[in-house]
């Protein structure tokens, strides 16, 4: 289907419209910097809050985005600024809702609902636009069914594809894009869209089974935790103004909070187990000799297209289909995200400690709280309750958090109550995802 987009793309037939709600977030810009730089019409929209102003305001004045990037990075690109060209940002929600053929939401994903309220508002039911979730975290779509109506048509991302900051107004630091990510399609979906999404995202690899996003969150995973078992730490640091290194501070070099770390981690892999999925990763069962086989040809290939960026990402595409229904741990999703090649039987600890984007400006953000508990923590835990599962190790985190944050929203909380445990398997193993001609 990729390929087939292609030669519809550069014909001209296929004049791609791309919407982008959150434009001012984080990743939001970094999309708008990818959207432009493939020629692409994009549209931004922000809310028109003091941030949101701000950066359109700064855009529209400089008739760009201004991209910085590491001095050495793998794409060998460097800090400029991207031209709107064909592009434009600004607070129109019904211009987004008209003129865009697929719409990306890049923003914290306890907001998702309010958003699609939003959408609904603006009549985007009328026209179907599919959406992108970025990321999704666990168990978003059948929240914005209840808005939208069931089998509208989503995409969850597993992971956001950036790793990014916004270090100023009209700017967007990307300091890598990841290597491939799982997306599931949920919903009703015709063989345009599909076409036209899977040429968007070469790195991504699609399935049609919500729980290899949904149990793929590795937010829930890597957030939450170190941010509340280390909470003490990471505070006396803001006293002091010093900057707390997140990942290595945090996990590598403690290793109790890395052991908790990774034993939620194991909730997440003893889950997709139950629901009978290909696991990599669960203890005492890793899988590790299938998911050599599964990597040594790809480490292969890109050592012979080393620089050859496209070719890589269709490598990685391709040689990655095999788990596109599949749950991985911590350290395999480390291997085939970041290049952080696995070693059997090491621990997240030392995996984590092996991993070159955290060693450099990883710092603690308050959204590893307010995002990750409601939409990662709360419903890994629902789920395990729903399956009778131990979860003990997420409901500690989850019993600080509440100690911590009295006055946290109880409101994001995705605790299923509103859904059926038939429906809840039902919909994990793909059974809400219909393809029409």
């Amino acid at each position: 289907m990729v390929q087939k987009f292609d030669e519809l793309f550069e014909s001209g037939v296929a004049g791609v419209k791309i919407g982008i709600f959150g434009v001012s977030s984080q990743s939001g810009r970094a999309y708008l910097v990818d959207m432009l730089n493939k020629g692409l019409s994009v549209y931004g929209y922000a809310r028109e809050s003091k941030n949101g102003t701000a950066f359109v305001d700064s855009v529209n004045e400089q008739q760009g985005i201004c991209l910085e990037r590491p001095k050495e990075n793998l794409n060998r690109e460097r800090s400029r600024l991207v031209p709107l060209t064909n592009g434009s940002v600004g607070h129109d929600l019904t211009r987004l809702v008209e003129q865009s053929d697929l719409i990306i939401l890049a923003l914290p994903a306890h907001y998702l609902v309010s958003v699609a309220q939003q959408l609904c508002c603006a009549n985007i039911t009328k026209r179907r636009v599919p959406l992108i979730l970025s990321p999704s975290r666990t168990f978003s779509v059948p929240y914005i069914w209840t808005v939208l109506g069931e089998m509208y048509p989503i995409v969850s991302f597993s992971t956001c594809p950036y790793s990014c900051k916004a270090p100023d107004v009209g700017t967007v630091y990307i300091k890598r894009r990841k290597r491939s990510w799982l997306a599931s399609l949920e919903g009703e979906f015709n063989n345009e869209q599909i076409q036209l999404i899977e040429w968007l995202f070469p790195q991504a690899v699609f399935s049609s089974v919500p729980a290899t996003t949904s149990l793929g969150n590795i937010g829930a995973v890597f957030h939450p935790g170190p941010y509340l078992l280390n909470y003490s730490a990471i505070k006396a640091a803001e006293r002091e103004n010093r900057e707390y290194s997140f990942y290595m501070e945090g996990i590598a070099k403690n290793a109790q909070v890395a052991a908790h770390v990774e034993e939620v981690d194991q909730v997440r892999l003893r889950l997709a187990a139950y629901l009978g999925l290909e696991v990599f990763g669960l203890q005492p069962n890793p899988n590790e000799w299938v998911w050599k086989e599964l990597m040594a040809p790809l480490r292969q290939a890109e050592k012979d297209w080393e620089g050859n960026i496209q070719k890589l990402r269709r490598l990685r595409h391709d040689h990655l289909c095999r788990i596109n229904q599949a749950i991985v741990s911590a350290q395999h999703w480390l291997d085939y995200t970041y290049g952080v090649t696995r070693i059997e039987g090491e621990s997240l600890q030392y995996a984590i400690a092996r991993t070159p984007t955290y060693q450099q400006r990883s710092v603690p953000q308050v959204r590893y709280i307010e995002e990750d508990v409601p939409t990662g923590l709360i419903p890994l835990m629902s789920l395990a309750e729903r399956f009778g599962v131990d979860a003990s190790s997420i409901r500690r985190l989850v019993d600080l958090h509440d100690k911590l944050y009295p006055e946290a929203n109880q409101a994001y909380r995705r605790d299923l109550r509103i859904f059926s445990t038939e429906f809840i398997q039902d919909y994990l193993i793909g059974r809400f995802f219909r393809h029409v001609d």
